[in-house]
């Protein structure tokens, strides 16, 4: 079992090596992300070895967020707004991970092989999440999930490249929900 204060350290850590790294890129210095999660050197070396398991370990973090969050909205919400509501929130994150997408590309760590468990998980929790949209009528019956998958990405990589003012990308969302919408 694992300590509390050991799982209170590891997401102190976590917090401020996404922030020294959104700051700093790959030059971000293990001793400054201990630092400023007020932690010691040791300690952050025994969560993450390397700060490649480091940024790993962010994206991994993240991903559980979102999981999490598409779970919650299963359960409690609205089955006309949940799968829009989830979709606006991983466009959302993809704008803000730019930032430790690029640091981990270039360290030559491959995210997606590491994230094979969330990645069908969250396949599966964006499926319930259609199914249950398009049984409440609030998604048109012929999509799937394959063309909502390459959408959403498009719309992260859009959302990604920092090269459009959030207005823009709020307005290029409810013009992509107005289409999800629409029965042929």
């Amino acid at each position: 079992m694992i300590r509390s204060d050991a799982v209170r350290n590891r997401t102190k850590v976590l917090e401020a090596a996404e922030a020294v790294l959104g700051e700093q890129g790959l030059s971000a210095r293990m001793d400054e992300i201990a630092r400023r999660a007020g932690v010691g050197v040791g300690t952050l070396y025994r969560h993450f070895a390397t700060k490649e398991a480091l940024y790993q370990a962010i994206v991994t973090a993240r991903t559980d967020l979102l999981l999490a969050e598409a779970q919650r909205l299963i359960s409690d919400a609205a089955p006309e707004t949940a799968l829009y509501v989830f979709f606006a929130r991983i466009v959302a994150d993809a704008g803000r991970k730019k930032p430790l997408t690029d640091a981990l590309h270039t360290a030559g760590i491959d995210i997606k092989a590491a994230q094979t468990g969330q990645a069908a998980q969250m396949r599966a929790a964006i499926h319930r999440l259609l199914h249950d949209a398009q049984h409440a009528g609030a998604v048109r019956r012929d999509l799937d999930l394959p063309e909502l998958l390459a959408l959403l990405r498009a719309a992260c990589l859009a959302a990604e490249t920092g090269d459009y003012p959030e207005p823009v990308v709020e307005r290029m969302l409810t013009v992509l929900f107005d289409g999800l919408g629409r029965v042929p």
